[in-house]
């Protein structure tokens, strides 16, 4: 089965800023990846509880972000080189690109906590400064146990300001107008450009909501602020194929 988008996926992903994939993965993979990040999760919480710092506990316990997950798990390391994301960045990125950043994101059941509208460009923004942010369910992802949001077409905005709060950095909106849900079956992957204004809700379900979310860029990214090489920089594709 081929991943590449659509004349018409790829006609809504420069309109509205995304478009969503057929499930990309089967059930033995999806069953490998829960195992991994359940294995990551347990780690987290056991190195925050070592802390005993209060905030570092609640955010590993109720809405971790793993970062760097491809250094972590030899599964997610050639996950990231799947299809669905190799041949999304030969269509929009060009023929070599690397993993910018990828996380592991899990809300447990009946207290996993929201994240505010944000831009992901906002959180370190780079040159070339758009890039693919490939939010991928591992398990269904709907309403209720805190799927992604987004607001078509706000990639067109450019870059909005963002302030700090307790535990995000949320995007200066006005209103939410045109915000949809986007719910997805496992292995579903919603492909979105880095500007366009997204969030997630809290997970009031009984389901566990595990995400994937690699990232992806042209190789050789530079750090605006600084001008120095920034990323994963883990090479996915050169010259069109699959990086070795």
């Amino acid at each position: 089965m081929s991943f590449a988008p659509t004349p018409q996926q790829m006609k809504q992903f420069k309109e509205e800023g995304y478009y969503i994939s057929a499930p990309a993965f089967d059930a033995k993979m999806l069953a490998e990846v829960t195992k991994e990040f359940d294995r990551l999760h347990r780690e987290v919480v056991e190195k925050a509880a070592a802390t005993g710092e209060e905030k570092r506990i609640r955010l590993a316990r109720l809405r971790p972000f793993i970062g760097e997950a491809h250094l972590k798990s030899d599964v997610l390391k050639e996950v990231v080189k799947a299809p669905v994301y190799t041949e999304a960045c030969k269509a929009l990125l060009g023929p070599d690109a690397d993993l910018y950043y990828n996380q592991v994101v899990i809300k447990p059941p009946e207290q996993g906590m929201p994240f505010g509208w944000h831009q992901d460009t906002a959180y370190g923004p780079c040159e070339p400064m758009e890039y693919l942010t490939c939010w991928t369910a591992i398990g269904r992802a709907f309403v209720e146990n805190g799927c992604v949001w987004i607001i078509p077409g706000s990639h067109k905005r450019g870059l909005l300001k963002h302030v700090r709060s307790e535990y995000s950095l949320d995007a200066v909106l006005e209103d939410e107008q045109g915000a949809i849900p986007v719910e997805l079956e496992p292995g579903q992957v919603v492909i979105f450009n880095s500007l366009l204004l997204h969030k997630s809700g809290p997970n009031v379900s009984s389901e566990v909501r595990r995400a994937y979310v690699p990232q992806y860029h042209v190789s050789n990214v530079i750090e605006k602020a600084t001008g120095q090489p920034h990323g994963d920089r883990f090479p996915v594709l050169r010259a069109g194929l699959r990086a070795a």
